[in-house]
């Protein structure tokens, strides 16, 4: 049986011909990280939660917002400013667009209750979508706003790659034997479960980067209330499906947590810097069309320096083209042994609910990639952390059907 540490220590070893200790050091690894996410009470002198406070009552935004509505004589909720300072602050044009949304509505009531420690599950495609000096920032504000914490679902890419990267090492003997596709857009496998269920045995029994986000939350910190952030509206489908359903409780736009970021005035300028970096570039790579497969490959050639295993991937980049690719593989056309559908052009960067222009969002996400300090899932200590947590010690525990990363179609 291979265990994961083993197997870290072989990987950063053959790469570095330095111990893996060693390599630890220099790449600023810290254990706390995690610990920090999903216990920050136990080292309350490194990791402070950070509060919106009103300057004049003292409370949080949101109790602020839900003090300051009200329902009109059709029962419809409104905003009630009855002091100018007030207006000035919430502005009844920035609370009707939160009051619009019922998913924003129920995130800020968690919040407000404060029974459930609240957590913000952001997406690859998070980089530059708001207006913050850096993308450590975004931790803060998601703080600001009274969530516990914010994980990068990028970490959870991560394990995925590597799950489907050590499944494809082990299933493939000759190039044609094996062939997988992506799981993670829930437009491309609702088209192959709704419509051609004969080729689900080409998709991994593995969920979504987002669903492993928001079910290990729930393991670690069993009464937490998840709240995925993306640019993606599939993605609230995906969320409430049955088999599912019990890993995230909310999803919310890009649009959505900008306008409570607007209506609260969250302000850049006033923000600390609460840094962590848990994800490898191979996770980050996850929100562009093409990122998928090239993790996946990227992990492989780690995994297995020594030997030739070539994905030959195809992409189908727009909901036009999955279906020209089902179309494909159905008739027998195609030679590829690794599928990547993506529903929205340019791939997750270029969403719905997205802020920015999908190219650009491309170049920041790949720049984010570029500074990892973690090449593949193999090089992310963090990933074998997270992976003890869970109780996953060895590569033979992670392949068999972990309730927490399988989907059973």
């Amino acid at each position: 049986m291979l265990t994961f540490d083993e197997l870290y220590k072989r990987v950063v070893e053959a790469s570095t011909s330095k111990k893996p200790d060693s390599v630890l050091e220099a790449l600023g690894y810290d254990p706390f990280h995690l610990e920090c996410v999903f216990n920050p009470e136990s080292k309350p002198e490194r990791w402070k939660t950070f509060n919106h406070f009103c300057r004049e009552s003292g409370k949080s935004f949101a109790d602020c917002f839900f003090n300051h509505i009200k329902q009109d004589e059709t029962g419809k909720l409104v905003p009630d400013l009855p002091k100018e300072k007030c207006q000035e602050c919430l502005g009844a044009e920035n609370m009707n667009k939160l009051l619009a949304s019922k998913d924003v509505m129920a995130v800020l009531s968690a919040i407000r209750q404060g029974d459930r420690p609240v957590y913000a599950c952001i997406a690859p495609a998070f980089l530059s979508q708001f207006e913050l000096v850096s993308d450590a920032q975004l931790r803060s504000a998601f703080k600001q706003l009274g969530f516990q914490g914010m994980v990068e679902v990028s970490l959870f890419a991560d394990i995925l790659t590597l799950k489907e990267a050590l499944e494809f090492d082990r299933m493939i003997v000759h190039e044609n034997d094996y062939m997988l596709t992506s799981c993670c857009c829930p437009t491309w496998i609702s088209m192959i479960r709704k419509a051609h269920p004969e080729l689900l045995v080409h998709v991994p029994k593995s969920v979504s980067p987002m669903v492993a986000t928001g079910r290990t939350i729930k393991q670690l910190v069993p009464d937490a209330f998840t709240v995925f952030v993306g640019p993606c509206l599939a993605k609230k489908v995906e969320a409430k499906e049955e088999d599912i359903k019990d890993a995230i409780d909310v999803v919310l736009t890009f649009r959505e947590v900008k306008d409570i970021m607007e209506t609260a005035k969250i302000n850049p300028d006033y923000l600390k810097t609460d840094i962590r970096e848990h994800s490898s570039a191979a996770g980050r790579i996850y929100a562009v069309n093409k990122g998928v497969s090239e993790a996946v490959q990227m992990t492989l050639k780690r995994l297995r320096p020594d030997k030739a295993i070539q994905v030959r991937a195809i992409q189908a980049d727009g909901v036009l083209e999955c279906r020209k690719l089902i179309e494909d593989l159905e008739k027998g056309q195609v030679k590829a042994n690794f599928l990547e559908g993506m529903g929205c052009k340019g791939g997750c960067v270029g969403g719905p609910r997205a802020l920015i222009d999908r190219e650009v969002a491309k170049q920041k996400v790949i720049e984010y990639a570029k500074k990892s300090p973690y090449e593949t899932p193999l090089d992310n200590p963090y990933v074998i952390e997270m992976l003890a947590r869970l109780g996953i010690h060895s590569v033979e525990e992670l392949l068999e059907d972990q309730k927490i990363f399988t989907r059973y179609f």
